[in-house]
């Protein structure tokens, strides 16, 4: 049995874990991930952080979770949970989540626990509820409803080859605000395709932002990734797209987003216009952006049925875009200036068709940068994608050196 003195911390991440690490270790500044703290969904960090705050920056984690003990058997598990809790006041409120492998055992073993977890703490006089939904794992939302946070614990624990370990809940995603910024905002195109904002807010981290950059969307439309750039406290914002109506859409999300309660951040510059991405340099001066940030235009919507040769016609024009594009980025980025760019890649039988570009960004002044390393894996681009989706994007760094 181990029971921790020095604080490490568990990330429960999302549905794209590589994505997920590298948005972490940016926020962190971790240039290398041991592939030891490294078991999908779950991240081992040890480093003092404030997971209150660092939950709402970040778009790919669900839970945080603060690391309790190591190499317990079911009866210390057991007894470190009751530990944790026997000194609380009022009502108790308290779930359990195994993060082992999937399966009915473990989900009775789950609830065998929690049941003598209850038994023992209610034969001390204290008053104990068990959250239990006959699931194995805890969704953020049953965490939040249920109070567990405040009134005792969500309390996540996995299988490893000497026990288990242990960990408590100490925030979870905000599901609710993401959801308002998601779908609650008023200018949507849903003909167009809308980045999400969980996506929108990774892609900004691994940006590396702070406050006093000037962050430029190129292909802004609806705003997504500049009203998440406000929700991080960035100050000064510019939006172009060829679309008038994107535009205003952004306009109009940005005022909306201003005036919620929940947003709290001071705004000094936002600008949108409208402008094909090739005329960049005519509406904005020479080194006078610091990072751009975004999603451009990734091709006509696909069914899945198209030929190879359509895919690949496809990916020749948007690769054509995507060169004077960067063109233009040269122009009006300081030195050393960071773009994030999806490059999209199309699904044709099983696999993937790229579009490959960095030899020809590298002439234009552009250098890839690598998004995170993983033991001895070293990642220039992550894949964000579902299974069921017939166009990927692959998320790139470029620095510009010249």
């Amino acid at each position: 049995m181990s029971v921790l003195n020095e604080k490490k911390y568990l990330f429960i991440l999302g549905n794209n874990p590589e994505l997920s690490v590298a948005e972490i270790g940016a926020v962190l500044n971790l240039e290398k991930i041991e592939k030891k703290d490294f078991s999908p969904p779950l991240f081992m960090v040890e480093k003092n952080i404030d997971y209150e705050n660092l939950i709402k920056k970040l778009g790919g984690t669900i839970k945080i979770a603060e690391k309790l003990g190591e190499n317990l058997n079911k009866d210390e598990l057991i007894e470190t949970i009751v530990e944790d809790l026997k000194n609380r006041t009022g009502k108790i409120h308290f779930g359990l989540s195994d993060y082992s492998f999937k399966d009915k055992e473990n989900l009775y073993r789950l609830k065998t626990i929690g049941l003598s977890v209850k038994k023992t703490l209610k034969q001390t006089g204290l008053s104990v509820r068990f959250a239990f939904n006959n699931e194995q794992i805890l969704s953020s939302v049953s965490v939040e409803k249920n109070d567990l946070i405040k009134k005792g614990g969500e309390y996540i624990y996995f299988s490893t080859n000497s026990g288990f370990a242990l960990a408590k809940t100490t925030a979870v995603q905000p599901f609710e605000n993401f959801g308002e910024r998601d779908f609650g905002r008023p200018g949507r195109d849903s003909l167009s395709g809308m980045l999400p904002p969980k996506l929108a807010l990774m892609m900004l981290n691994l940006a590396k932002i702070s406050p006093s950059d000037t962050i430029l969307d190129p292909f802004c439309g609806s705003g997504t990734i500049l009203t998440e750039a406000l929700v991080l406290g960035v100050e000064n914002v510019i939006g172009t797209d060829n679309s008038e109506r994107a535009t205003k859409d952004t306009k109009q999300n940005v005022d909306w987003l201003k005036n919620l309660p929940t947003f709290n951040f001071q705004l000094s510059t936002f600008n949108s216009f409208v402008s094909p991405v090739e005329n960049l340099s005519e509406h904005l001066k020479k080194n006078s952006v610091d990072k751009i940030v975004t999603e451009p235009y990734l091709g006509k919507p696909l069914k899945g049925n198209e030929p190879r040769g359509i895919l690949i016609n496809q990916a020749n024009d948007l690769k054509e875009l995507y060169l004077r594009a960067f063109s233009e980025f040269a122009k009006i980025l300081k030195p050393g200036g960071v773009v994030i760019f999806i490059i999209p890649c199309f699904k044709q039988t099983g696999e993937w068709i790229r579009i490959n570009m960095e030899n020809e960004l590298e002439k234009i002044g552009f250098k890839s940068e690598l998004l995170i390393t993983i033991g001895d894996k070293k990642y220039s681009s992550l894949l964000y994608s579902r299974a069921d989706q017939h166009v990927g994007r692959d998320i790139w760094k470029f620095k510009l050196e010249k």
